[in-house]
């Protein structure tokens, strides 16, 4: 993971929307006719900002984590062009927050984030030592739940849902 980017600005209290604006447009396009050191937001895992204001000024602090780095690393026993398995782990973690969330409240998780989930829950069970003796039933649950999604079945989809954290919990209860 990329080390964090700081900004710390100081600005007139009548300037914050005009630098909000700004902000978004880097952000969103990447870049920022103004503001050339705000490219890093583009693209962020995280970001934080604090706005506070004093008499005559307001400050602005912004914290921004860069997203995931390249697929391409290498593994844990130095192979190179596939993704280490802890980066794996991390990424999927992050990716079945937000599916168990916005299942749990009733919706559909982004599409995009349930491909990404499978096609790592796909490439985590070619990993040997790692919990092996889950992995049949682990990927015939991530059936279930792609299937569910696809059909718009929400009630199916929360079970599948529900059945995969089961089993996680199960296989880093040995094998963490």
């Amino acid at each position: 993971m990329g080390k964090e980017n700081k900004i710390e600005k100081f600005i007139k209290p009548d300037e914050l929307p005009d630098f909000l604006r700004k902000m978004a447009e880097a952000i969103e396009t990447g870049k920022s006719e103004d503001m050339p050191g705000f490219t890093f937001m583009a693209g962020f895992k995280k970001l934080k900002i604090n706005i506070s204001h004093n008499l005559e000024q307001t400050t602005i602090k912004i914290k921004a984590k860069p997203a995931y780095e390249s697929d391409e690393q290498k593994t844990d026993d130095g192979i190179s062009g596939r993704l280490k398995y802890s980066s794996l782990k991390k990424r999927m973690g992050d990716s079945f927050k937000i599916i168990f969330k916005t299942i749990h409240a009733g919706s559909f998780p982004p599409g995009e984030t349930v491909s990404q989930f499978i096609e790592d829950s796909k490439l985590m069970v070619t990993y040997e030592g790692y919990g092996d003796e889950y992995y049949e039933e682990y990927i015939t649950a991530c059936d279930t739940f792609e299937n569910a999604v696809e059909n718009n079945n929400i009630e199916e989809a929360h079970k599948a849902c529900d059945s995969l954290n089961n089993i996680k919990a199960h296989c880093h209860s040995q094998h963490k």
